[in-house]
């Protein structure tokens, strides 16, 4: 198969002045694995999120929450609806921005929730660099944009707006998982920056190891984090940066993530010596991120201690975090329960119910999952400036 993004690695590679190792020891230039891994995600038109294909549901390569019935959404409805009461003033206008928001299915199912419970403050702005799920996603939010309440934008119209004057919310639901890692291993008692390297004879990408950099050596130094020979891991500075510029360009607001992932210490421990970075292709999961560049998914753990440090650090007040199962269970699943009359396993409330077992049991996933809410107050300015 053809892999139209492999042009432009090739094209990177050869046009760097870093030099690293392959497996081998053969001496070859190359890039760092992050940059190599934001082409394969990101590039216009040939990157894995921009290329115009569906990339979640059954016609993608994984699911979110949000397909797991509406239970997920009502229960988190109701946790911003109760912020938002709490937080911004009476009845003030909220708007809702879903960063990464897909297909709009999780939107629309906020949308939808609020308009049972009789909450009429909140419209809701869903933000995707794709666009075939921008298209999707205005034809699922049909009737809400009609009206008004809704909107779909590109991150590029998105970053042009000022949403500094209006309270805010930003979720962001499996984004921050998506960006781009810096890849760094400890190999014959020194930390190496995992590269990427051109095979001219097979024509392919391929791994090798650079020299770290200063600045990233301090970090970790900083951090504290001691990796074992052999040992990987991954450093999400995309995801950092992504959330600082977007606290600059926000007044009053509230920023929810939702992630896989956990705190550092966790993620350097022994039993992480390969680190979390996985990739997805038809909802199989695999080690390989050169098997389909482009055309497969690449993720890897968030690390929610260096997001607090860096939310921190942007003036933002963390409110709350914890397992998205305990975050569920407060905002009141176990009462989304209803007994079922009838025995048909396809009546909306079996199915309902087997949709909460799923969030509460689903191998572990919910106690995998963190949710992580941070409180900006004052007034920023001057647009996102993404």
């Amino acid at each position: 198969m053809d892999y139209p993004v492999l042009g432009i690695v090739k094209e990177r590679i050869l046009a760097s002045e870093r030099m690293g190792l392959t497996e081998g020891g053969r001496k070859v230039r190359g890039i760092p694995f992050r940059d190599y891994m934001a082409v394969c995600l990101y590039d216009p038109g040939h990157g894995y999120y921009s290329g115009g294909k569906p990339r979640v549901g059954r016609e993608g390569d994984f699911y979110t929450s949000s397909f797991v019935g509406e239970v997920f959404a009502s229960c988190l409805a109701r946790r911003l609806s109760a912020l938002a009461d709490e937080l911004f003033a009476a009845e003030r206008p909220v708007k809702v921005i879903d960063w990464g928001g897909g297909t709009g299915r999780l939107g629309a199912q906020l949308l939808s929730a609020w308009e049972r419970d009789g909450v009429s403050r909140f419209s809701l702005t869903v933000v995707d660099g794709n666009p075939v799920h921008r298209r999707l996603a205005a034809e699922l939010l049909g009737r809400f944009i009609a009206d008004g309440r809704a909107q779909v934008l590109s991150p590029e119209e998105a970053e042009a707006g000022d949403p500094s004057r209006e309270a805010t919310i930003i979720v962001a639901n499996e984004l921050l998982d998506a960006m781009p890692v810096h890849r760094i291993m400890r190999r014959d008692g020194r930390l190496r920056e995992c590269g990427t390297a051109w095979d001219a004879e097979r024509n392919r990408p391929i791994p090798c190891l650079l020299e770290l950099p200063d600045a990233l050596k301090e970090r970790l130094e900083r951090e504290g984090v001691q990796l074992r020979e052999g040992q990987s891991t991954e450093l999400g500075l995309d995801a950092e940066a992504w959330l600082a510029r977007l606290a600059a360009g926000l007044g009053e607001a509230l920023l929810v993530f939702v992630d896989y992932g956990d705190e550092t210490e966790e993620l350097t421990a022994a039993h992480r010596m390969n680190g979390t970075f996985v990739c997805y292709r038809d909802h199989v999961a695999f080690d390989d991120p050169y098997f389909a560049p482009g055309e497969q998914d690449m993720t890897a753990h968030v690390d929610f201690a260096r997001l607090r440090r860096a939310a921190r650090e942007a003036g933002l007040t963390e409110l709350w975090y914890g397992s998205q199962l305990r975050f569920l269970k407060e905002a009141g699943l176990l009462q989304e329960l209803v007994p079922v009359a009838s025995a048909d396993p396809f009546h909306p409330d079996a199915k309902r119910n087997r949709a909460i077992r799923q969030l509460l049991l689903s191998d572990g996933m919910s106690e995998l999952f963190k949710v992580q809410i941070f409180r900006k107050e004052g007034a920023g300015g001057g647009g996102l400036a993404l």
